[in-house]
């Protein structure tokens, strides 16, 4: 599916911030090919499916405690800000009467 091979070399790296299931990696790489070089998820069910769409990609987990200066550079970076499991429950901002 996302695999590198099938996702047209166009000699762009992609890092991933926050992936997700790699939603926006799949976009990214349809619109400008690339190669995704890592993914930083922390989520086990979502990490389970980079795993798998993505096998020979690196998931380097908690981009907290990634040290940075060992992670190839990338071109383009995606990121699926905000992370919601470190936001916790809010209340919904809906305008009054509604």
């Amino acid at each position: 599916m996302g695999d590198d091979a099938a996702a047209g070399n166009s000699g762009l790296l992609i890092g991933s911030l926050c992936s997700g299931y790699g939603g926006l990696d799949l976009g990214v790489q349809a619109a400008l090919g690339g190669t995704l070089a890592w993914h930083a998820e922390t989520d086990p069910g979502a990490s389970r499916i980079l795993a798998r769409h993505w096998p020979r990609v690196p998931n380097l987990g908690n981009i907290t405690t990634t040290n940075w200066a060992d992670v190839p550079r990338v071109c383009v970076l995606t990121a699926g800000f905000p992370c919601q499991r470190r936001l916790g429950r809010r209340t919904p901002c809906r305008p009054a009467g509604r």
